[in-house]
């Protein structure tokens, strides 16, 4: 009888700390462990733990906010430099270290990430927002709550100062770049997202016109309207591209995209053999995108 009732006690807590404690099956087993060793007893010990548990979360959870609000009094208009390609060298290690790392350097990877511009990886942050550990999962949804707050925020003074700055270039690039984060965010609707990038276009055609040398203004109006299959702006800028950064690889490769979505091969072709005959000194990836459509041709 008591054997019967013992093993229908292990059964039941059994169920219940796997259910319960599904995502850190170490502490479900740690707690199974002192139920069966003192019956009843061992099943009530580990409540005794959360007064210390709550207590290291809430303390670590205070060391996360400040990570998230050092920056809280900084220049509004302060634009990250971050090249494309520093950002997806930095992105990959993070993305293997949530993936294949113990549960101490996850979550030292996130306090770190934290520590830099979160909106840069967001990505991870998505990712890591479902990772089975539920300490990195909760990081990742403190700053993704934290990163929302700072975009509304910062659209919203942007949006008042830009009817009296549209001649502005330093002020029209970062509320571009605002304006890109919140579209790539993943935090918007699909409608808000198609005014964001409208908006977008308004703001990108003030910068090119308050500083006619910035290329980063071309090149994001060209793959916005692009985007956006406004094709007859998306050609005007690329054709002002070509005319005004003959000697960037950047304003071929634009034209080639267009081209290539456009589907038309004959102007794809044209501006292939434009790029290969420019004086322009090709990065590897171009290099390797020539031979690629070369081979092709």
């Amino acid at each position: 009888m008591y054997k019967f009732l013992y093993i229908t006690y292990i059964a039941a807590c059994a169920c219940y700390f796997f259910l319960r404690f599904r995502r850190s099956m170490p502490e479900a087993a740690v707690r199974l462990a002192f139920a069966a060793a003192f019956p009843l007893i061992g099943f009530l010990l580990p409540l005794f733990w959360r007064q210390r548990r709550q207590s290291d979360e809430s303390q670590r959870i205070q060391t996360l906010e400040s990570y998230l609000r050092q920056d809280e009094q900084a220049d509004p208009l302060k634009v990250s430099h971050l090249s494309e390609d520093e950002k997806e060298l930095n992105i990959v290690p993070l993305e293997e270290a949530l993936l294949v790392n113990d549960l101490t350097s996850r979550r030292r990877t996130m306090i770190d990430l934290l520590k830099q511009d979160a909106t840069e990886y967001l990505e991870v942050l998505r990712m890591a927002v479902g990772n089975e550990d539920t300490e990195t999962s909760h990081y990742a949804v403190s700053a993704v709550v934290e990163i929302k707050r700072k975009l509304n925020h910062s659209l919203q003074e942007f949006s008042v100062r830009y009817e009296t700055s549209r001649d502005d270039a330093h002020f029209l690039a970062s509320y571009a770049e605002v304006l890109q984060n919140y579209i790539r965010s993943g935090f918007l609707d699909r409608s808000t997202v198609m005014q964001l990038k409208y908006s977008l276009t308004e703001v990108l055609q003030h910068w090119t016109e308050a500083d006619p040398d910035a290329f980063e203004a071309y090149e994001q109006k060209m793959r916005i309207e692009l985007e956006l299959g406004n094709y007859l702006s998306a050609e005007q800028a690329s054709a002002i591209m070509m005319e005004r950064f003959p000697h960037r690889e950047e304003s071929y490769l634009a034209q080639m995209n267009l081209y290539f979505t456009l589907r038309s091969p004959q102007r794809f072709n044209q501006a292939l053999q434009a790029l290969k005959q420019s004086p322009v000194r090709l990065s590897n990836d171009a290099l390797k995108l020539v031979r690629f459509w070369s081979e092709g041709a």
